[in-house]
């Protein structure tokens, strides 16, 4: 029986997440999207269309409630009045006249024949508003329609509105019927001077005017037609409808910036519109779906391509949101200048969901990773190296870099004894003991811990993180080892163990830093010549009697430090010598032994014979310093200067 485990457990729920999401992430979509994407068609089609001005000159005669209120009754239009708007227009012989009014039941007989006489006897053509029963209308209704001047050509008047919010947004050309096929109002009177339209359902395309206001056709009110000179509508197109506050009003695209006071436009003003872009030629062209996915696509991919890659959480959002930017500014730019009209909330509602799923997915194996690299590290490498790889993995591959550090050998005194006096259980407890004291030390004063050789503990400053303060980094770890190294010197000779001095060497300088444990091991070192001469230094602890040695690279790039001159060391191996120094406690007791100290140092350096003089004067003062000691020897041996050859590693 196959056992699963806690990693397939945690798969499986990440997994089924992850289909919730997408459920999820669907309904969202298509719930919002919708209304969103006229939202953002609305906003472009009234500020950065192409459509600014109408081609056809288009003047509109409208029945206004000044014009009802001199008529016995308000609906239907007074027909003798109609006729005579009429004839006074077709004397100007405009171009065509539409009459978006329906003629749908009988009113008083002379004035149904004045205005079908008018109609008929018209030299410019006269297109008329018919419907039919799925318009409402009654077949009664739809006989006397028929009926009614029937010379003149006719076009249902009947305005596609979105059902989301009622905002005439697609402009009907026609529709199939029994017969054949029933031509719009807009379509008819294209058809009639000429221009030939497809058939095809298209977006409504509106011409806007300042301010993302509508464009204003030409309107004049019909009671005061008889006052317009007759030459106005001379070769226009002169469409007669109403403009009225509450009937036939339509919500349009510039009703989401204007409110429904300027944006809600007379159903005729409509027509106006469409007719316009039909004999102008003016259309929203529409590239098809696969197109419109195409640059998606390509910036879906490179959304959950950057959404994948390690990088700052705060970017990628950035990063994704740019890319979107790009192409939202681009198909913007492409109706503005093209009248190229592709859908964008969908897409990109999408793309941002599916950039946040890979996100949340690449967040949660960074994190799985750093928790794998911290425990399988933390015990076998440095703090400092886990948190540098945990925040970037790929420092692990093989290989260095050359970085400025300060590097840090310790030895325990005198261990090689100290393991022969005690059998390997208390040997083993003594040196985890020692070893955990001085390299929490070292993560303390945050040095990366290279290697454990024995009783050695080894590290360095400066790398995987620069620190600026390496310098003083080291030396304040020097004498904090010193310190407790002492102290524990105390604790463990009370439980009958006797451990020697803990002696440092640290050098500055550049390394090569990184990588170099093969293709098997990672083991995260140093190596150089800095290296060689801080271990240098601290095996010369051993002859000259110092607990800490350091080079004057180190010295000279702290502040704060009591350190007192060593001399100019010699080490083996080395054709020059190292400028060397110890560091010591900062106490009144020490400040005046370095005084005294660096004054007889002075005479040393400068081969004065008094140098013997003063350096006995400083051991009979104190007589356990062993580095003042060691000065004397050497003095007493016949040794002059302060240059130190030292031939033991």
């Amino acid at each position: 029986m196959w056992r699963i485990g806690p990693v397939s457990r945690g798969t499986g729920t990440v997994l089924a997440a992850s289909i919730l999401y997408l459920l999820v992430l669907s309904l969202i979509t298509a719930l919002t999207s919708p209304p969103l994407e006229n939202l953002r068609r609305d906003v472009m089609m009234t500020s950065i269309s192409p459509f600014t001005r109408p081609k056809p000159d288009i003047v509109i005669v409208a029945v206004t409630e000044e014009t009802l209120a001199s008529f016995p009754y308000r609906t239907p239009v007074d027909r003798g009045f109609l006729a005579d708007i009429i004839t006074h227009i077709q004397a100007a012989r405009p171009r065509i006249i539409g009459v978006d009014l329906l003629f749908d039941q009988p009113t008083e007989s002379d004035k149904d024949g004045r205005l079908q006489t008018a109609i008929e006897a018209a030299v410019a053509p006269v297109v008329v508003l018919s419907a039919s029963p799925r318009d409402g209308l009654t077949e009664r209704q739809v006989e006397y329609l028929d009926a009614f001047a029937p010379s003149a050509e006719r076009g249902f008047g009947a305005l596609l509105h979105d059902n989301l919010d009622g905002v005439v947004r697609g402009a009907l050309m026609g529709r199939e019927t029994e017969g054949g096929w029933d031509a719009s109002f807009a379509m008819a009177i294209g058809s009639v001077v000429g221009v030939e339209s497809d058939r095809e359902l298209r977006e409504m395309v509106y011409y806007r005017g300042p301010n993302s206001e509508p464009f204003k056709f030409p309107l004049y009110p019909a009671q005061a037609i008889r006052l317009v000179p007759s030459n106005w509508f001379a070769n226009k197109f002169v469409l007669i409808g109403t403009d009225l506050p509450n009937e036939d009003r339509h919500a349009t695209p510039f009703t989401l910036l204007n409110g429904p006071k300027t944006g809600d436009l007379p159903g005729v003003v409509v027509h106006a519109h469409l007719i316009a872009s039909i004999i102008s030629g003016d259309k929203i062209t529409s590239l098809g779906q696969i197109a419109e996915i195409a640059p998606f696509l390509v910036a879906g991919l490179l959304c959950l391509w950057v959404s994948w890659r390690p990088m700052p959480v705060a970017l990628k959002p950035m990063l994704v949101g740019a890319v979107l930017a790009v192409i939202w500014i681009g198909e913007a730019y492409a109706f503005a200048e093209y009248a190229i009209l592709m859908s964008a909330v969908a897409p990109t509602l999408i793309v941002i969901g599916l950039s946040a799923l890979m996100g949340c997915l690449a967040w949660r194996r960074e994190v799985t990773e750093r928790r794998f690299i911290e425990g399988a590290f933390s015990k076998y490498v440095s703090p400092a190296v886990v948190a540098t790889i945990a925040r970037n993995p790929t420092s692990v591959e093989l290989g260095g870099e050359k970085r400025v550090i300060t590097s840090v050998f310790t030895d325990l005194e005198n261990f090689t004894p100290l393991s022969a006096r005690l059998s390997p259980e208390q040997l083993a407890i003594t040196l985890n003991e020692y070893l955990d004291t001085i390299c929490n030390l070292f993560v303390e004063h945050g040095a990366t811990i290279d290697k454990v050789v024995g009783d050695a503990v080894v590290g360095f400053f400066g790398a995987p993180s620069i620190q600026d303060d390496q310098a003083s980094r080291a030396v304040a770890l020097a004498l904090s080892v010193g310190s407790l190294s002492q102290q524990l010197r105390v604790d463990m000779a009370r439980r009958g163990v006797s451990i020697g001095d803990t002696r440092v060497g640290v050098h500055s300088g550049p390394a090569i830093v990184g990588n170099f444990g093969g293709k098997r091991f990672f083991n995260y070192t140093a190596v150089g010549d800095t290296v060689n001469i801080a271990a240098r230094l601290e095996g010369a602890n051993r002859s000259i009697g110092t607990r800490n040695c350091m080079s004057s690279a180190v010295a000279d790039k702290t502040t704060g430090f009591l350190f007192r001159p060593i001399g100019l060391l010699y080490l083996k191996g080395r054709p020059s010598g190292i400028d060397a120094c110890e560091v010591l406690n900062s106490t009144m007791e020490n400040q005046a032994l370095c005084e005294e100290y660096s004054k007889a140092h002075a005479l040393l350096a400068a081969q004065d014979g008094r140098a013997a003089t003063a350096f006995e004067q400083l051991a009979q003062k104190h007589p356990m310093d062993r580095l003042i000691l060691f000065h004397r020897r050497r003095i007493a041996a016949g040794h002059r200067g302060a240059d130190i050859y030292l031939f033991d590693k």
